[in-house]
């Protein structure tokens, strides 16, 4: 079986918070984001033009990752009068929801602060993620789940049994070499 080259992300942009234009100007109106991966091909989100500096986007977008990107790139744009301005971006790391065992389809709630071109704070972005089961069947990690697979690190994980043979409790896995 060969492994995949991409893994497509289901990526919902929610909505922004305490978003400035240069000098702490309020924003008014007239925002969306910008979604940079490592492709040309960069996804625009809709403009939302009635809730200034508290923008309310909820817009959906299917997001092909190449295997070893690292991080994509959300940019938060305002279009006014004098032009179109940056307002803030950050590079979300793809590690903040692939780095531990999730199973494939788990859905990530992230808030994350956005920064000028100065590097200054100018806002947060609330975002959802969603990495989606590739073509094959098989998630990004292998083997139908997210995160480290034993083939790929050399790690199991094992697990505890809670209750003597109840099916209810906690299951926990603990990494260990083998």
């Amino acid at each position: 079986m060969t492994k995949p080259r991409s893994r497509i992300l289901e990526l919902t942009i929610i909505s922004g918070e305490s978003l400035t234009l240069t000098g702490n100007r309020r924003i008014k109106k007239n925002t969306y984001v910008i979604i940079k991966t490592e492709s040309t091909n960069n996804q625009i989100s809709n403009m939302d033009t009635e809730n200034g500096p508290y923008p309310i986007w909820g817009q959906k977008f299917n997001v092909n990752m190449p295997m070893h990107a690292t991080f994509f790139t959300l940019e938060v744009r305002c279009k006014n009068s004098y032009g179109d301005h940056v307002v803030g971006s950050v590079k979300v790391p793809v590690s903040d929801f692939t780095r531990w065992y999730f199973p494939v389809d788990y859905l990530h709630f992230l808030s994350y602060r956005l920064r000028d071109r100065y590097g200054e704070r100018n806002g947060i972005i609330n975002l959802s993620v969603k990495v989606k089961s590739s073509d094959e069947g098989v998630g990004a990690g292998g083997g139908g789940s997210m995160g480290c697979s034993s083939a790929a690190t050399g790690w199991k994980y094992g697990g505890g049994r809670m209750g003597q043979g109840v099916a209810q409790g906690v299951v926990v896995g603990v990494p260990y070499r083998y």
